[in-house]
C-alpha cells in the first residue's frame, strides 16, 4: 500500500483539474483562431494555397491538443488506480469536470504497471 499524505493528494487532484481545464481552454482558443483565420482569409482575398497551409497547420495542432487531452484521461485513470492502492483510498477529491466515477475507473492492470 502506498502511503500518500492527504494534502499531497489534494494538490495533485487540484493540479490535475487545472491542467484539464487549461487543455480545454486551449482547444477553445484554437477553434476561435481557426475561425478567425478563415474569416480573415476570405476578407483579404488570400489565395487558397496560402489559406490551405494555414488550415492544415491549425488542424494538425488541434489534433495534438485533442490527443493530449486523451493522454490526460489515461493519467487520471492511473492516478485513480494509485489512489485506490494507497492510504487515500477512502478520500474523495472528486473527478475533474466532465469525468464520472465510471470513466475515472482504473485502466486495466496491463496499462498501469504499478510498482510498489
Amino acid at each position: 500500500m502506498f502511503k500518500i499524505a492527504e494534502t499531497t493528494g489534494l494538490v495533485v487532484a487540484e493540479d490535475t483539474k487545472l491542467t484539464i481545464a487549461a487543455i480545454d481552454n486551449a482547444i477553445l482558443s484554437k477553434t476561435r483562431l481557426a475561425s478567425s483565420i478563415i474569416e480573415a482569409s476570405e476578407q483579404s482575398g488570400l489565395p487558397m494555397a496560402q489559406s490551405q497551409k494555414l488550415l492544415e497547420g491549425m488542424a494538425r495542432s488541434f489534433e495534438h491538443l485533442v490527443a493530449g487531452r486523451g493522454d490526460m484521461l489515461t493519467v487520471v485513470r492511473q492516478l485513480s488506480a494509485i489512489k485506490g492502492h494507497s492510504t487515500l483510498d477512502v478520500v474523495d477529491y472528486g473527478c475533474p469536470n466532465g469525468l464520472t466515477a465510471r470513466v475515472a475507473q482504473p485502466a486495466p492492470a496491463a496499462e498501469l504497471a504499478l510498482t510498489k
